[in-house]
C-alpha cells in the first residue's frame, strides 16, 4: 500500500469510529438529551448537571422536586402518595437561583403540565446577583442545555459520557439487566453516604461568642436580593398560575445561626428573610412554608451532619407537613396575615438561644 493510500485509509478508518462511537452515545443517550429513556436499557441517574435537563424535557411528570442539596434526600414516591402526582427529582448541589429556575423553565417549554413544584428557598443564596452561574463547581454543561446542535459533538465524543455512562448501560443491556432507570427516590439521595450528630454539626467549633457589631442588610444587598428573588423564584410563579409553588426555607440547625449571631447579622438575616417572604407572598400559588420554630429539631444537632443539612427524616417529616397543611392548616405555612408574627418569633429565639449550651453534648 503506498503512503497516500495508507493515509487516505487511516482517515477514512477515523472517521468511521467516530462516527460509531458518536452514533452510540446518541443512540443511548445517557444524558437524555434527544429522547427519553430506551426502554431496553437500565440508567444510573448519577450526574445533576448533566442529566437534570434531559429528565425534564423528556421524562413523563406534573411534579417536580428541585432546590440545592437540601432537597436531595426527599423521596419522589412520598410526593406522588401525599398529592397523587407523578414526580420528578431534579437536584442541583449547591445551585444559585438562576440554575434553578432556569431548569423549571425547560419544564414548561417542553410542554409539561405541571401540578406542583417542591422547592427550597435557602437563605445562603439570596443575596447574589440574577444572573450569577456556579463556576467554581466547574464547567456549567451549556452543550446540553441550549439549542445549538453543532456544540453537540462535546456531549457525543465525551470521554466521561462514553467510558462511564454509555458502555456501562451497554454492558448491562448484553448481561439481560431490565431496563428502566435510577428511582427518583435513590437519586441524589444522600442520607446514606453522611454521618449525623453533634461533632458533624458543630464542624469543630468550640465557642460561640457575643456578637460585637450589629450588621445590617446594606441597600446594594437589598437591590441585589429584590432582582434574583423577582427573576428567579416569583417571575415563574406569575407566568404559570396553573402550578402551585410549595416553597420552604430549609431548616438550618442553631449551630448554624450560631455563627450567624456571632456575626452579628441576625438583624441583616431577618430583613432578607421578611423581603423575600413579601415578594413570595404576592403570587397566591407560592405558599411559603417556615420551620424554623421548631427547636426541637433545629436545636437537636443529632439530626444534622453539618451546621445545615438535615437527616433525611427531616425531609420526610417536612413532606407530610408541607401536604398536611395544603389542607387548611397553617401551623408553618407563612401568609400575610401570620408571617410577620413568624419573624418576629423567629428572631426572637436566634437573640436569645443559648448556643454554648450546643456545645455541651460533644
Amino acid at each position: 500500500m503506498t503512503g497516500k493510500k495508507w493515509f487516505i485509509t487511516f482517515l477514512i478508518l477515523s472517521l468511521l469510529t467516530v462516527l460509531l462511537i458518536g452514533g452510540t452515545v446518541f443512540v443511548v443517550d445517557p444524558f437524555f438529551h434527544y429522547r427519553g429513556p430506551n426502554r431496553q436499557l437500565f440508567y444510573l441517574l448519577g450526574d445533576q448537571r448533566s442529566q437534570n435537563d434531559g429528565i425534564t424535557k423528556h421524562f413523563d411528570y406534573d411534579a417536580i422536586i428541585t432546590g440545592t442539596s437540601m432537597a436531595e434526600n426527599f423521596r419522589a414516591s412520598q410526593m406522588d402518595s401525599l398529592f397523587g402526582v407523578n414526580t420528578v427529582k431534579v437536584c442541583y448541589s449547591g445551585a444559585t437561583n438562576k440554575e434553578l429556575n432556569d431548569n423549571l423553565k425547560v419544564a414548561y417549554d417542553s410542554g409539561h403540565n405541571v401540578k406542583y413544584v417542591l422547592r427550597t428557598i435557602d437563605y445562603t443564596m439570596l443575596v447574589t446577583d440574577k444572573d450569577e452561574m456556579r463556576t467554581d463547581m466547574g464547567e456549567f454543561p451549556v452543550w446540553l442545555t441550549n439549542d445549538n446542535p453543532i456544540d453537540d459533538v462535546k456531549y457525543l465524543l465525551n470521554r466521561d459520557v462514553i467510558i462511564n455512562y454509555t458502555v456501562p448501560c451497554l454492558w448491562r443491556f448484553v448481561t439481560g439487566t431490565d431496563g428502566g432507570y435510577t428511582s427518583f427516590d435513590d437519586y441524589s439521595f444522600t442520607g446514606n453516604d453522611n454521618t449525623f450528630g453533634v461533632l458533624e454539626a458543630l464542624g469543630g467549633r468550640s465557642s460561640f461568642d457575643e456578637p460585637g457589631e450589629i450588621i445590617p442588610a446594606t441597600d446594594e444587598e437589598l437591590e441585589k436580593l429584590e432582582g434574583n428573588v423577582s427573576q428567579n423564584i416569583v417571575e415563574l410563579a406569575k407566568e404559570h398560575p396553573e402550578t402551585t409553588f410549595l416553597y420552604f426555607y430549609p431548616p438550618y440547625s442553631l449551630a448554624y445561626w450560631g455563627g450567624i449571631n456571632e456575626n452579628g447579622e441576625i438583624s441583616k438575616y431577618m430583613t432578607i428573610i421578611r423581603k423575600t417572604t413579601e415578594m413570595m407572598l404576592e403570587c397566591d400559588n407560592i405558599h411559603v412554608y417556615g420551620f424554623d420554630l421548631e427547636t426541637d429539631i433545629t436545636g437537636n444537632l443529632n439530626n444534622y451532619r453539618d451546621a445545615g443539612h438535615y437527616s433525611p427524616d427531616i425531609n420526610t417529616w417536612i413532606l407530610d407537613t408541607i401536604a398536611y397543611e395544603e389542607k387548611g392548616d397553617f401551623g408553618h405555612r407563612l401568609t400575610k396575615d401570620n408571617y410577620l408574627q413568624y419573624l418576629a418569633d423567629f428572631e426572637d429565639i436566634l437573640e436569645s438561644y443559648d448556643y454554648p449550651a450546643l456545645l455541651s453534648d460533644k
